[in-house]
């Protein structure tokens, strides 16, 4: 299970499959593994989806639906993000 941190957008197609993305923790590698200290991981942009049932209710909460991701969906991908969206226009 993967920890969403953050949900940037979420949509439904046609087939009821919910599709989301989202900032999810520990999806990249920020620093290897040395002799001395365990690689880290970082958090990154990533899509996932999942099939929405009649039975599914969308909850309340900010935190219900991260919950939500969280446990439904397994199949997060890394979404390319260019180089210059990941800084302010101060650090270009």
């Amino acid at each position: 299970m993967a920890d969403v941190l953050e949900i940037f957008d979420v949509n439904f197609s046609a087939d009821r499959t919910c599709h989301v993305e989202a900032l999810v923790d520990d999806m990249v590698l920020e620093r290897a593994q040395t002799d001395l200290d365990p690689p880290e991981w970082g958090p990154a942009v990533c899509r996932g989806s999942f099939y929405f049932c009649d039975e599914d209710v969308i909850p309340a909460t900010d935190a219900g639906l991260i919950r939500m991701f969280e446990d439904r969906i397994d199949n997060w991908e890394l979404v390319e993000v260019p180089h210059w969206e990941e800084f302010g226009e101060d650090d270009a």
